[in-house]
């Protein structure tokens, strides 16, 4: 925080705040802390003009979680302490269930506690995973908000909001930490934002120098050259912002933040933010298993296509058999002959191809009935 004559400085974002106060001290005084505001009514008790800085709420959970990893901040400190988590169970554990609540919805994981959020959560600062793990802990699960923060979870807002909406609000809006059930819906807390806030005049880490050239000419600060040269040559941060978002989150943590503090990216105009095509960090390449079986489907494909080759030629082979047989009338002869003995029902002397005549001289010395006997001489002085 930054106090002078001229404004007070509230930071909603530690990220670049540093420059930010060295900046604006040597343009209009003060005292810097780093201590946090006093409540939106204390502040407004001053009497001066508040200024906030803040960024997109994507990057804010980001530094919050990357502060953490260096064993900074309030958070980190709450989620690594065993006797908050013991505290949490015990109470948890003495409360009676909703009739409305479904079984489970509250219970707290038995692998989470301290020594989980040292390891898991902020064992790695390098480690998407374990962000997006964290990320979900604080925003989407109910069962530890006390823990995350008392003030939070006691506020409608944790309802309608992130906990950097709550943040906000608190810092920067009359009443927010005294609400009441009343305050129900989005577009209820907007309303209440619109009318009991204490400030207009925002810088925003994105765009530092454009902000803070108009918080100036706002507040009727004139500027030496120097100053202006000095505003303008502030380093953006937006593009290691973006990097760094496009990095660490994937479409459900995007999701869940953008449904959570859709307020703060309504009033300052957040997006998540783009990459340059040729900035996007690549992906990882895919594991040994993964190439094998891509190499193992090409094998497959070839064999494929040396199996379908090798029965086009039998096919070619085939035909080219047939075109010869019309041609040679034995082959024709012998080819129907084959083509009979294979024949469903055929006689075990009609499929040996031999003349009926030597049938019946096997049969030499058998006796015959009459009929039968006349019948196949009738048929042996035909042939």
């Amino acid at each position: 925080m930054l106090t002078s004559d001229h404004l007070i400085l509230v930071e909603l974002h530690k990220g670049g705040s540093s420059r930010v106060k060295k900046l604006l001290g040597e343009i209009v005084g003060g005292e810097s802390t780093g201590k946090r505001a006093g409540t939106a009514e204390e502040l407004a008790a001053t009497g001066k003009p508040v200024v906030g800085y803040l960024c997109n709420p994507l990057t804010w959970y980001l530094s919050l979680w990357q502060q953490g990893c260096a064993g900074k901040g309030d958070l980190h400190k709450r989620l690594t302490d065993p006797e908050r988590w013991e505290q949490l169970r015990s109470r948890r554990a003495a409360r009676p269930a909703k009739a409305t609540s479904r079984p489970g919805m509250l219970d707290i994981p038995a692998e989470w506690g301290a020594d989980h959020a040292k390891t898991a959560w902020y064992g790695d600062a390098e480690d998407p995973e374990a962000f997006r793990a964290w990320l979900k802990a604080i925003l989407a699960t109910r069962s530890i908000r006390r823990l995350v923060d008392s003030g939070y979870a006691n506020s409608p807002i944790n309802k309608l909001g992130g906990l950097m909406t709550y943040q906000l609000f608190v810092s920067l809006v009359c009443g927010a930490d005294t609400l009441d059930k009343s305050i129900d819906t989005p577009e209820a807390l907007e309303a209440l934002g619109a009318t009991n806030a204490i400030t207009r005049l925002f810088i925003r880490a994105e765009s530092v120098a454009a902000d803070l050239h108009q918080v100036l000419e706002s507040l009727g600060i004139a500027l030496t050259e120097a100053q202006r040269s000095a505003i303008d040559g502030v380093k953006e941060r937006g593009q290691a912002d973006a990097k760094a978002i496009q990095r660490f989150y994937d479409v459900p943590s995007l999701r869940m933040v953008a449904k959570r503090d859709e307020l703060i990216s309504k009033l300052f105009g957040y997006t998540a933010p783009t990459v340059p095509a040729d900035e996007v960090p690549k992906k990882p390449k895919k594991g040994d298993d993964a190439a094998s079986d891509k190499t193992a489907q090409k094998k497959k494909t070839k064999g494929d296509a040396a199996q379908k080759q090798q029965a086009r030629e039998a096919r070619q082979a085939k035909k080219a058999s047939a075109l010869q047989a019309a041609k040679d009338p034995a082959a024709v002869t012998s080819a129907g002959a084959t083509k009979k003995a294979k024949a469903p029902g055929a006689k075990a002397g009609a499929a040996s191809g031999k003349p009926k005549a030597e049938k019946l001289a096997r049969k030499q010395g058998k006796p015959q009935k009459a009929g039968k006997a006349q019948k196949v001489s009738a048929e042996s002085d035909e042939e």
